[in-house]
């Protein structure tokens, strides 16, 4: 009897509205989304599509550097078979590597890009409450 008395009495002095953490508009106590700015003020998740996206993009990078690193071991080969087979006096060592170098750096870069890109696209997956799921 002297709980419910309590609470009852906190519930009555506690404000009716609280402000949007978002826009800092008032919306009432129970509001799960703010009628102002439309954003959820409960907990949320990302869902499914954003958390597939974001290891999408994990997966990505980890290919993109092996693809890399792959690429790298074969270019070594050939900078030791050029090394040991000059055919052309054009062609040496160290125009093999920077080439080689070129290469593994615009895959690197594009690769990297791409996997930051999609992680991006995870983060502007919209946002759900975590009990509509």
């Amino acid at each position: 009897m002297l709980a419910t008395a309590a609470r009852s009495s906190r519930e009555a002095l506690a404000p009716l509205e609280r402000p949007c953490p978002y826009c800092c508009s008032s919306i009432p106590r129970e509001a799960k989304k703010c009628h102002a700015c439309a954003e959820w003020v409960v907990g949320t998740s990302g869902g499914i599509a954003a958390a597939l996206l974001r290891l999408l993009a994990l997966a990505w990078a980890a290919l993109t550097v092996l693809g890399a690193l792959g690429l790298w071991t074969i270019g070594q080969g050939i900078v030791r078979w050029v090394w040991m087979h000059a055919v052309d006096q054009a062609i040496t060592p160290h125009v093999v590597n920077l080439v080689l170098y070129t290469v593994i750096a615009a895959v690197l870069l594009k690769g990297l890009m791409v996997s930051i890109g999609l992680a991006l696209l995870a983060r502007l997956a919209p946002r759900r409450p975590r009990w509509w799921t």
